[in-house]
């Protein structure tokens, strides 16, 4: 009898483990959470900054420049994709679009509409691909 209970125990133990094991596999790292996160949240940033009227080229340079930074991380976050073509495209994109964006900061709320677009369509692009 003993033996039967001990041998439960363990067959309970080892399915908890995997379940916990699986879950964590699943669940992947928050590295691409994290990259996804702040990109998303200064977008938000700059499109908060154009329905406040505030297009400055000191408004939205910070802005961009953290997107940009972040843009030579999206191959490394997202490892699988990073030998796809179509990924490593639309990461250019993005990366070509936010280049432009810095190299002549928009000169009022019109011209940053334009350029916060161009971003927002690129990432659009990505996320259509190869979003779940």
């Amino acid at each position: 009898m003993r033996s039967l209970i001990l041998v439960l125990i363990g067959l309970f133990v080892g399915f908890a483990a995997t379940l916990i094991g699986m879950n964590a596999l699943r669940q992947g790292t928050a590295y691409p959470n994290g990259v996804m996160a702040v990109m998303g949240a200064q977008m938000k940033g700059l499109q908060s900054s154009l329905k406040q009227n505030r297009c400055s080229a000191s408004d939205l340079t910070p802005r961009l420049q953290t997107l940009r930074r972040l843009g030579n991380d999206l191959e490394p976050a997202f490892l699988p994709t990073q030998d796809d073509e179509r990924f490593v495209s639309h990461a250019s994109q993005l990366r070509a679009a936010l280049d432009a964006a810095l190299a002549a900061p928009p000169a009022d709320c019109t011209a940053a509409g334009v350029v916060v677009d161009r971003i927002g369509g690129a990432c659009q692009d990505c996320h259509r691909d190869f979003k779940n």
